[in-house]
């Protein structure tokens, strides 16, 4: 995992909610015959960020998209709809199915954590991104601000792993960046 972003969601999962995780799954590209029989397909396949569980029969899959410098495709009126139709294509229901099959999982609650900059192309920012948690809700997708996973994980993380994320966040703190920085 070298994403930044991921890896402090990964302590912050760890940490804030106490889960039990699994990331970087990857879901296997189903192979298909050609004309002349010859099998077409396979490779990586697509990647299930984090499964997490916690441990009392709930189940959570996270998808994680943090840009410190995001951009509008197609402007900001066009933008609106591909943000929502971007984040609901990395829940796919080939890897849903899979996810549900090979873990026997039958309720799975679906997070997507998303940048807060996004919004920032926006006159009426707070507007803008309540709109997008609220279609992303309506899709049954909970939209979780990375503001606020720093939040937590600045607030809550113990500093004894030599893991990078927990480094650069002591860091941060030893050097006075306040969390709103």
């Amino acid at each position: 995992m070298l994403n930044p972003a991921e890896e402090i969601v990964n302590i912050w999962l760890q940490d804030h909610f106490k889960y039990f995780i699994t990331s970087n799954l990857v879901v296997p590209k189903k192979t298909r015959l050609n004309k002349k029989g010859r099998f077409l397909g396979g490779g990586r396949g697509k990647e299930v960020d984090f499964l997490a569980t916690n441990g009392k029969g709930k189940y959570f899959w996270i998808e994680v998209s943090v840009s410190p410098n995001p951009r509008l495709p197609g402007g900001a009126d066009k933008s609106r709809d591909i943000f929502v139709d971007t984040v609901t294509k990395k829940f796919a229901q080939e890897k849903e199915k899979w996810i549900k099959n090979n873990f026997r999982i039958k309720r799975i609650e679906k997070w997507f954590v998303y940048s807060h900059k996004l919004f920032s192309f926006f006159r009426n920012a707070p507007q803008e991104e309540g709109l997008y948690i609220k279609r992303l809700g309506e899709k049954k997708i909970k939209a979780i601000s990375f503001a606020e996973v720093l939040d937590n994980v600045y607030n809550e993380t113990n500093f004894f792993g030599y893991d990078s994320p927990r480094q650069y966040i002591f860091l941060f703190k030893k050097m006075g960046y306040g969390r709103k920085d």
